[in-house]
C-alpha cells in the first residue's frame, strides 16, 4: 500500500513500512526525499532511525563534535532542543553499538528527581560529546565557571553528562516517543 495515499499519517507509518518492507538505505532516501508532505527534519528523523550508521566503540563523541562544528558551534552544544543533534542520538539509540547505552542513560537521566551535580573534585568527559566536564568541587574553585562545564550525574548510573547534551536526551525521547509510543522505554527496558 503506497504511503502517499494515505490522509493522515503517523512517523511511524513511515518507518514501520521501510523497516518491515525491507527497503534498502538508498531506495529508503529516494522514497523520502519524494515526500512532499514531509518536512526536512521529518524526513531526517525517519532515516536515523531506520538506517542507523554502525558506530564503532566511542565514535558517537565524533559525530557529535562533527555535526556541531558544521553548524558554527564549535562543539559547545546548545541548552534549547536541536533536532540534528537528537538524530544523532536517536541513530545511536537504534544502532547495535550503542542502544543498550543510550536505553541506560535514558532510563537514568530522563527523570529528574533522579540528576544532580557530579560531586567531588576531578575531570570527566562526557560520552556523548566528549566535552570535558568539572566536579562540583572542582568546577566551583575554577576563577570563571560559567565558562566551564559541570558534570551532572544521575543516582542511577556512573555516567557523567554535560548539560547541553542532558537537553538534547530529553528531546531525543521525545522523538522517540513520536515515533515508537510514549512506553517505548519501558517496554526495551523489559527485553
Amino acid at each position: 500500500m503506497p504511503l502517499k495515499n494515505l490522509y493522515i499519517m503517523k512517523l511511524s507509518d513511515y518507518t514501520n513500512y521501510l523497516i518491515k518492507t525491507g527497503v534498502s538505505p538508498t531506495d529508503g532516501y529516494k522514497y523520502l526525499a519524494s515526500d512532499n508532505y514531509l518536512s526536512l527534519e521529518q524526513k531526517k528523523l525517519i532515516y536515523a532511525y531506520c538506517y542507523p550508521r554502525h558506530l564503532l566503540d566511542r565514535e558517537l563523541p565524533n559525530h557529535v563534535k562533527n555535526y556541531l562544528n558544521q553548524c558554527g558551534n564549535s562543539g559547545k552544544g546548545w541548552l534549547t532542543p536541536d533536532h540534528g543533534e537528537s538524530c544523532l542520538f536517536v541513530e545511536a539509540f537504534r544502532s547495535k553499538q550503542y542502544g543498550r547505552f543510550m536505553k541506560h542513560l535514558m532510563h537514568a537521566f530522563l527523570d529528574p528527581d533522579k540528576v544532580n551535580a557530579c560531586g567531588g573534585t576531578g575531570e570527566e568527559y562526557c560520552p556523548l560529546c566528549g566535552k570535558k566536564l568539572y566536579l562540583f568541587d572542582t568546577w566551583k574553585g575554577i576563577n570563571d565557571p560559567e565558562q566551564e562545564e559541570l558534570a551532572i550525574m544521575s543516582r542511577e548510573s556512573s555516567v557523567c553528562l554535560c548539560k547541553d547534551c542532558l537537553v538534547q536526551l530529553v528531546n531525543t525521547n521525545l522523538l522517540l516517543e513520536e515515533l515508537e509510543g510514549e512506553n517505548y522505554l519501558k517496554t526495551v527496558l523489559n527485553q
